[in-house]
């Protein structure tokens, strides 16, 4: 298990649970696939495909897997279909259908269409860290990890979170990172890889990549009030990821080293633990930077 995205978020106020409490809970509310008539489903799957748990610890942390399927049914298929239907009504009785009627016909369409219409599946998992408080998302979305935090608070009943960053200036901190190596992550090296947006203006941006980083356009860039929204990072030499100003991770890519370590073994929990380890190591630095004090 090696995520490729990873959204985190930080408990406000003291969090346990136990594996078998939280297993307990999520098995309550298993994964069913999507009926004919269903446009989406949501539940809960085993994190590791050989075991029949929905919960387990791997070094400390609590790995658990979301599992969601969608009906792919485009506004632009529908539509079609309902001016086909309006068409022929329209040359068989002379009249065109009034809004009530069309919303009625618009319905009727769609319960033609679902048995029939294909289904995209996806999976996210995260692992809730309670040394640390913490819980870390496989995703990039915002909507994907609010869906997700929702859903798994209705399981638990409670889960007091906010995102890691959210009293911090994002953009200000990477831009400081870049300006002052020094209040960088310890073993954070920056690449060429980076966004800038106008901080008075956040729709003029700049994108540079391949470029070294003293180059005279970057600077120019951040002197004429440009912030850095998303940049590229290495972590430790075991990790890259581009960072952006919510402090989100995307395009997380782990080193040979690292992964031929995890090759040795065949079990999926070794991947799990050397991943959740080497991003733990780094988010344990970064968190004092981007936390308001007393929150």
């Amino acid at each position: 298990m090696w995520f490729k995205n990873l959204r985190l978020y930080r408990f406000t106020d003291q969090f346990a649970i136990t594996e078998a409490s939280l297993n307990d809970q999520l098995a309550a509310h298993p994964f069913t696939g999507l009926t004919a008539m269903q446009e989406s489903s949501f539940g809960w799957v085993n994190p590791f495909a050989d075991s029949g748990m929905l919960c387990e610890t791997v070094g400390h942390r609590l790995f658990i897997t979301a599992q969601m399927q969608e009906k792919l049914l485009p506004a632009s298929v529908l539509n079609e279909h309902l001016a086909e239907k309006l068409d022929q009504l329209e040359e068989a009785d002379g009249r065109r259908p009034g809004r009530k009627e069309k919303e009625n016909l618009k319905e009727q369409i769609r319960a033609e269409l679902l048995p029939r219409a294909f289904h995209k599946t996806r999976r996210i998992s995260a692992w809730i860290d309670l040394e640390q408080q913490w819980l870390a998302i496989n995703t990039a979305s915002e909507k994907m990890a609010d869906e997700f935090t929702s859903r798994l608070r209705e399981v638990i009943g409670t889960l007091p979170v906010i995102p890691m960053g959210k009293a911090a200036s994002g953009a200000d901190v990477l831009t400081q990172w870049y300006q002052v190596p020094e209040t960088r992550p310890e073993g954070t090296d920056l690449l060429a890889d980076m966004e800038l947006v106008l901080a008075q203006d956040p729709t003029v941006k700049a994108r540079y990549r391949n470029l070294d980083l003293e180059a005279p356009e970057i600077q120019h860039s951040l002197e004429s009030g440009m912030r850095i929204k998303q940049i590229a990072i290495n972590m430790n030499d075991q990790c890259q990821a581009m960072i952006d100003e919510s402090f989100t991770l995307k395009r997380l890519k782990f080193g040979d080293t690292l992964l031929e370590q995890a090759g040795d073994s065949d079990d999926p929990r070794t991947d799990a633990l050397l991943m959740s380890d080497t991003l733990s190591q780094w988010l344990k630095q970064l968190l004092p930077q981007v936390t308001e004090t007393g929150v």
